[in-house]
């Protein structure tokens, strides 16, 4: 995945150096949830929405509530039904922005949102292939959405003002998926049993399906 992220605002309680930020990120390696299930549960319902509108709203949801979780304000989520930007060179793309996160300036009368009381977080994820214009997969879709809710944890959460792509926060946005992500696939793979027959061998042509089903 490539991402961009920046800061339009400056928080006063956030670290001020480069090397502090990337230090802090480094360190801190889980980013636990009281109560993955729910998230799990609105992850599911999350890969089952294609267009942009579902994906803004069941996405927005998941937001909240992972942030909800994590005790910290809830970004918000813009979804456009666009190509995602990217470059080629030798005819072959090089590089695509799947998705991005912002922060606004703090209003002067409450730090706490940006002017006219928006969140200072903005999430921006495109909903559409960089070249053909293709629906992005679910499950690509869920993974950036995760990967920017981890810059804005970093943000609002560890008081960063600059979220770095150290190992800790890999290790913290792998540590988020396999809460949520794990949890969304489960119930796929309870119907897969269910349909297993009575010797659990699963026949040839239900195994390409399961394959297909899985890659969606």
């Amino acid at each position: 995945m490539v991402s961009r992220v920046s800061n339009m605002g400056q928080c006063p309680q956030m670290a001020r150096t480069k090397r502090s930020d990337y230090l802090r990120s480094n360190r801190i390696l889980s980013l636990p949830l009281p109560d993955p299930g729910r998230a799990a549960a609105v992850a599911r319902r999350l890969l089952q929405a294609h267009d942009a509108l579902s994906r803004r709203l069941i996405g927005g949801e998941m937001l909240a509530l992972l942030s909800d979780q994590a005790g910290i304000a809830a970004p918000e989520l813009v979804v456009p039904d666009e190509h995602q930007p990217h470059r080629r060179s030798g005819g072959r793309i090089v590089f695509s922005l799947q998705g991005e996160y912002r922060r606004r300036n703090p209003s002067a009368g409450d730090p706490r949102v940006a002017r006219g009381g928006r969140p200072l977080g903005r999430i921006r994820i495109l909903n559409r292939t960089p070249a053909r214009g293709q629906v992005v997969r679910p499950s690509a879709f869920l993974h950036t959405l995760l990967h920017e809710f981890c810059h804005h944890h970093d943000a609002e959460s560890l008081g960063l003002l600059r979220s770095f792509h150290t190992a800790g926060f890999y290790s913290r946005l792998r540590h988020l998926r396999e809460q949520v992500g794990d949890g969304a696939a489960g119930r796929a793979d309870d119907a897969r049993r269910a349909a297993l027959p009575a010797g659990g061998e699963v026949a040839p042509w239900l195994q390409r399906l399961w394959s297909i089903i899985r890659g969606l």
